[in-house]
């Protein structure tokens, strides 16, 4: 389906029916101006970005701003769709891996320069590594997010695990089996299959460096694989993660699992921009992810919680810029809009959110340790969706004992060569 609709994006683009001429943004208009704002999130996120826009339309009253929001499922091919048929928003939220896949497709999104907003808040590497496409900004990333291990320490001292524990490959097979030991029920991971995707990537960084490198070349061998699936068999077979045949009915959704909410799944890595979502009513901790010695990569990811673009068709691209600067920079749209996309990737926004005491310690503790321990940014290729389907395909049918280890590594490497060939 994506690749069905960036083609109709590349289709469009070739017509001439996306793309909007102009280098540097005319000012910001003085007469009436109507700007659209799309974005994706529940409503912990829509309230708080329509109070800040409110807040923006009261000091800019020639600006009317009108929300475009709804959840995450079908948000990416509404986003492809209106873009290709002209119709997007004037400013729009993405997903980082997103941007390249995008923006490789033609002058899709307007470049942002130091002149339009102020920069010096940002880190540069963070904007050059995850904002950036064929050296132009083309983004800017709404806060920073990065993986984090939740435990839930009290379950773990229950089957007789120290709470505390320094985290291994290897003692999360030997501590962790000690969980469903005790009750077949219950498990150390609550991975779906997913999440299990998710840690054959750091797995796999850390073996390989990367499972697609800027080349666009797989970068593990098929030893390594075989390596990489071996392990995670062990999950399987030692009852540290549940059957897929229990957890694939909750793909993308690992904390809607009664299982998890109900205490019987003690760990999970996830976002810390998801993290309260998905720790939910229960008590948790965060704590570092393993990393085998001599690692490549920690394979730990840190990332924009999400992207806010210009849309390059936008009649009104400096007021959408300006009304970019002011979400990520007035103090008034900080504290209004809060922690609703992750701890704010400025130094005003952290500073603003810290002085109000809204960042709170465990999700300050969660991003210093993933800060701490973030491996190199993925290629992307490897963040590519198609690409991401075709792992996620081999996982699916490994986790459901169709493929042997030496079968899955093989398979994932003969598919992602077929699918980074197309790209």
């Amino acid at each position: 389906m994506k690749k069905t609709l960036v083609l109709l994006l590349i289709a469009m683009l070739a017509m001439g029916t996306v793309f909007a001429a102009g280098t540097k943004e005319a000012a910001a208009q003085t007469g009436p101006v109507t700007l659209r704002l799309s974005w994706w999130g529940g409503d912990s996120r829509h309230t708080p970005t329509l109070k800040a826009m409110d807040a923006y339309t009261q000091s800019n009253p020639n600006v009317k701003l009108e929300g475009e929001y709804g959840g995450w499922d079908g948000y990416y091919q509404k986003i492809v769709t209106q873009i290709a048929g002209g119709t997007a928003a004037d400013i729009i939220q993405i997903d980082q891996p997103w941007l390249a896949e995008l923006a490789s497709k033609g002058d899709v999104f307007a470049t942002i320069d130091n002149s339009m907003v102020d920069l010096s808040q940002f880190d540069a590497d963070f904007l050059k590594n995850y904002c950036t496409y064929n050296g132009k900004l083309l983004g800017l990333p709404t806060g920073t997010n990065v993986n984090t291990f939740i435990v839930d320490a009290d379950m773990l001292a229950s089957a007789g695990i120290d709470p505390n524990t320094k985290w291994t490959w290897d003692n999360i097979v030997t501590e962790g089996r000690k969980i469903n030991q005790k009750d077949k029920t219950a498990y150390f991971s609550g991975a779906t299959p997913d999440l299990m995707r998710y840690w054959f990537e750091i797995y796999i960084a850390q073996l390989a460096g990367a499972v697609v490198d800027g080349n666009k070349k797989v970068a593990f061998t098929q030893a390594q694989g075989t390596e990489a699936f071996t392990y995670f068999k062990r999950w399987f077979d030692e009852g540290i993660v549940a059957p897929f045949s229990q957890t694939s009915l909750f793909y993308q959704k690992f904390q809607e699992n009664p299982s998890w909410i109900n205490g019987k799944m003690a760990t999970s890595w996830t976002w810390v921009s998801s993290m309260d979502k998905d720790i939910g009513a229960r008590k948790m901790v965060t704590r570092q992810f393993p990393v085998m010695a001599g690692a490549k990569n920690s394979g730990v990811l840190m990332r924009p919680s999400q992207i806010f673009v210009v849309n390059n068709n936008s009649k009104n691209k400096a007021e959408a810029i300006k009304v970019l600067n002011y979400l990520f920079t007035d103090a008034q749209a900080l504290e209004l809009l809060g922690l609703a996309r992750g701890i704010p990737s400025t130094t005003v926004g952290r500073s603003v959110l810290a002085q109000k005491g809204m960042i709170t310690t465990m999700a300050e503790k969660a991003t210093n340790e993933g800060i701490a321990q973030a491996g190199l940014p993925q290629s992307v290729y490897q963040m590519n969706s198609e690409v991401i389907q075709t792992m996620q395909d081999v996982i699916d049918e490994f986790g459901f004992g169709k493929l042997t280890p030496a079968e899955a590594s093989a398979k994932m490497i003969k598919n992602l060569e077929a699918t980074l060939a197309t790209l």
